[in-house]
């Protein structure tokens, strides 16, 4: 099993006081929707078609191993081999200390809803009734390692909301990808889990994804993108 391991470089800049003040007084909203984008290249396409093979023969291996969220990886890499048919839109709905999600393709629901306590990080999968929560997931259950590198120079504003640049990497030892790394612009104006997104464990608090972009190490030319679309 592997080790834990966080590294974690903080860059710190003064806070404005009467930025403070601002955000005190702001309403926050409590319902986000992104849009996924996948970017494919010519090249980035011919190396994944290239190493399909190997990239599912790691997926079997595995199998039994943390299985589902293996499951959803294989998923997302293999649709790279084809454009995505249908517009698809993320949404989050934060609900005093929960959060809910789910995806919306050419404006009708599609699958079923995800569910994430605020300071806990297992995933509850319920049917479209809210009622029934049939399996779970803990994220932090396979003690992946990470590297966490976190500027606050880097700064960008998202949707009037002050955002730094937070990278995550993901570690994989064993497979011909590579590590998957995770670059975001999050913001420490909304309280709410780190994975409200995309199903990653929260390695650094009080923060919240305005803009992520993910690739993998040894597959340059293919990358998974997540914006901030609209907020109420």
């Amino acid at each position: 099993m592997k080790y834990f391991k966080l590294i974690v470089i903080l860059l710190l800049v003064p806070n404005c006081s009467s930025k403070k003040s601002v955000l005190q007084n702001r309403s926050l909203p409590t319902t986000f929707i992104f849009k996924e984008v996948l970017v494919n290249t010519t090249e980035g396409l011919t190396n994944l078609k290239s190493m399909q093979d190997s990239i599912l023969f790691d997926i079997n291996s595995l199998s039994g191993k943390d299985s589902l969220i293996i499951s959803e990886f294989s998923n997302e890499i293999l649709s790279y081999l084809v454009m995505p048919k249908a517009e698809t839109r993320i949404y989050v709905e934060i609900k005093n200390d929960t959060l809910w999600r789910y995806n919306k393709e050419n404006g009708k629901m599609v699958g079923d809803y995800l569910m994430v306590p605020k300071y806990n990080g297992v995933l509850h999968y319920f049917d479209r009734t809210k009622t029934i929560n049939y399996r779970k997931y803990d994220l932090f259950k396979g003690m992946d390692e990470y590297e966490v590198l976190e500027d606050t120079t880097d700064r960008k504003e998202i949707m009037g909301f002050d955002c730094h640049k937070l990278k995550l990497i993901k570690k994989y030892n064993q497979s011909d990808l590579g590590n998957t790394i995770y670059e975001m612009y999050v913001t420490q104006e909304i309280d709410a889990p780190l994975h409200s997104v995309i199903n990653l464990g929260k390695y650094v608090p009080h923060t919240f994804p305005m803009e992520i972009t993910i690739s993998e190490e040894n597959l340059p030319g293919l990358t998974e993108r997540y914006e901030i679309f609209d907020m109420k």
